[in-house]
């Protein structure tokens, strides 16, 4: 892949995430699936075996997804690499690529996991270690995932890298299945967006754990 591609790539994709991401906080709900199709099947409506991780994509996040390496004289933040994004403004001299070949792999599914929210299957803990351990969650499917994790300041887990890889091959056993994804606005209160849930899961009939519950605006689905 060579810049002008890259920047095709990371142009479009930052418009994705403008619209699908920024500015949001998103919560997985998900589990084993023995253990939830066990409950299912009790027809309590209680599924206590589900649990919730929330994670939040701030503006600055993005440019950790894209794997470049920017160029202090012409871009000065992560905010500024993304602001040129959605302006059409990124030039080929403002990055460089990973001398390990990670950009190319995660510009190649860099478009697609923008739509995390509606293509999310599984979700796990990390183990791929690799060379290190950087990041601590993954939530994605088959032909990739996005890793997350805490952020110090704020205490919220975020995004901080891509993998062209299956999810399967990089966390822990049992695969987690991801049963519902909600989203709201960053400043809201609680979950007023259902992204996507499993056929098997009437959110009517359904009841979860109440530190779940007590974020889920119930309502509005």
């Amino acid at each position: 892949m060579d810049k002008r591609r890259a920047i095709q790539t990371v142009t479009r994709a930052a418009a994705l995430y403008h619209v699908n991401l920024e500015d949001q906080k998103v919560i997985f709900l998900y589990g084993v699936p023995a253990e939830v199709r066990r409950q299912l099947q009790a027809e309590s409506g209680k599924l206590l075996s589900i649990k919730g991780y929330e994670v939040a994509f701030h503006r600055y996040n993005f440019l950790h997804l894209t794997g470049v390496r920017l160029d202090s004289s012409s871009v000065a933040s992560a905010i500024h690499f993304y602001e040129k994004c959605l302006d059409n403004r990124l030039m080929p001299e403002d990055f460089s690529f990973a001398k390990d070949g990670s950009t190319v792999q995660k510009l190649d599914i860099l478009e697609n996991m923008m739509g995390i929210k509606r293509n999310v299957t599984m979700i796990g803990d990390f183990t791929d270690r690799g060379p290190k351990l950087f990041t601590e969650k993954a939530a994605g499917n088959v032909c990739g995932c996005i890793g997350f994790v805490k952020d110090r300041n704020t205490m919220l887990n975020v995004p901080n890298t891509l993998l062209k890889k299956d999810i399967r091959d990089v966390t822990a056993s049992p695969v987690q299945k991801v049963y519902a994804v909600l989203s709201k606005s960053y400043m809201a209160e609680r979950y007023t967006v259902l992204e996507k849930v499993d056929k098997g899961i009437d959110m009517k009939k359904c009841f979860f754990a109440e530190e779940i519950e007590k974020i889920l605006e119930r309502g509005a689905f």
